[in-house]
């Protein structure tokens, strides 16, 4: 399979970095094929402006969202990496996908409303908390989860096999690393076998 991972912190050397390298090592040890995206490296720009519009409009999309594009088109799984802030994504993921999710590419609409065109891809979303398990129970994951599947991804055709979660990562100990990294690696190989359903995973920190 082929994998476009989308990476989404400014920290070098942090818990999501050690998950982003796994992840690159596991993904070659199994055969597949795989593409990272760093948006803070590549300072990738995150404000949707009308001049964007306009040029999606006129099919002249912007030569950045074109190149993005083509690696969300490439992937038959697309790996986000990022950790949660105010209970949603970075500012700078955020912009991407509103940048690079566009009509045209993404969706589409017609007499009968939107439709999607990147159905047959599937997500796989990693991200970290500082805050505990405890903190986020309180509906909080139900709706990260939703907005996920189906304000984002769903409308766009693309089936979220799994949300992982990692709570308290501040102070993660090194087992517990290995056990969500083995989580992560199981949730990889049953990429394809999941079918139309979304799943939680939470870890005790």
């Amino acid at each position: 399979m082929k994998f476009t991972i989308i990476y989404s912190n400014h920290h070098k050397g942090n818990f999501n970095e050690e998950l982003l390298i796994f992840l690159e090592q596991h993904l070659a040890s199994q055969g597949h094929e795989y593409r990272v995206r760093d948006l803070y490296s590549m300072d990738f720009n995150a404000v949707l402006k009308t001049d964007d519009f306009e040029g999606i409009s006129a099919g002249n999309t912007p030569a950045d969202i074109a190149t993005e594009q083509k690696h969300i088109a490439w992937a038959d799984v697309v790996v986000f990496i990022y950790p949660a802030w105010w209970g949603g994504m970075p500012a700078i993921l955020k912009g991407y996908i509103d940048r690079v999710f566009s009509w045209g590419f993404a969706y589409k609409s017609n007499s009968s409303g939107p439709y999607p065109l990147l159905v047959g891809k599937k997500a796989l979303i990693l991200s970290s908390m500082g805050q505990s398990k405890e903190d986020y129970e309180r509906g909080m994951f139900a709706a990260m989860n939703r907005i996920n599947e189906e304000g984002i991804f769903g409308f766009c055709g693309i089936e979220v096999t799994d949300q992982i979660y990692f709570p308290s990562i501040q102070s993660v100990k090194p087992n517990q690393k290995i056990q969500y990294f083995g989580q992560v690696s199981r949730s990889v190989a049953k990429i394809g076998q999941v079918q139309g359903q979304i799943r939680t995973v939470l870890f005790q920190a």
